[in-house]
């Protein structure tokens, strides 16, 4: 649910939220994914950790208070997805679940974006982060590309 505000501090702590949940989600897959489909899995969870590490600096020297334990909605599609696929190993069937939940990211970082302009080193950080994002969505899209 997006956030109604122009707070940066709100804004990018509900972006810290939403990082947290899609790392747990590749945490669960990561273990559970065949051998196509497990280095993106591999590739998106070190990507995204690497950005929620980023942001959680920024958002600590602006004050904010980090969320690193993911949203209750969050923790939801990880009991869904789990009882989903128990006795499976995921494959590349699920890309269109990996890529919505990387659109779903997209429009978090745009709402952080928008709001974080008056603070240029968060605000060209989260530019670059939905970039490499970007460029992961448009490699799936196209296949299993780098």
């Amino acid at each position: 649910m997006p956030i109604k505000t122009n707070d940066p501090t709100a804004v990018t702590s509900k972006l810290s939220t939403d990082l947290a949940d899609i790392i747990k989600g590749y945490s669960l897959m990561v273990d559970r994914a065949d051998e196509d489909l497990q280095p993106v899995v591999q590739r998106l969870h070190a990507l995204h950790k690497a950005h929620a590490a980023e942001v959680m600096t920024e958002l600590e020297s602006m004050g904010g208070h980090p969320e690193n334990s993911g949203s209750m909605m969050g923790a939801v599609r990880v009991a869904v997805a789990t009882a989903q696929d128990w006795f499976d190993t995921l494959d590349t069937s699920a890309l269109p679940r990996i890529i919505g939940g990387e659109e779903r990211l997209i429009h978090a970082y745009a709402e952080a974006i928008e709001a974080t302009v008056n603070h240029p080193t968060l605000h060209e950080m989260l530019i670059d982060q939905r970039a490499a994002i970007d460029a992961q969505i448009e490699a799936l899209q196209k296949g299993f590309g780098d």
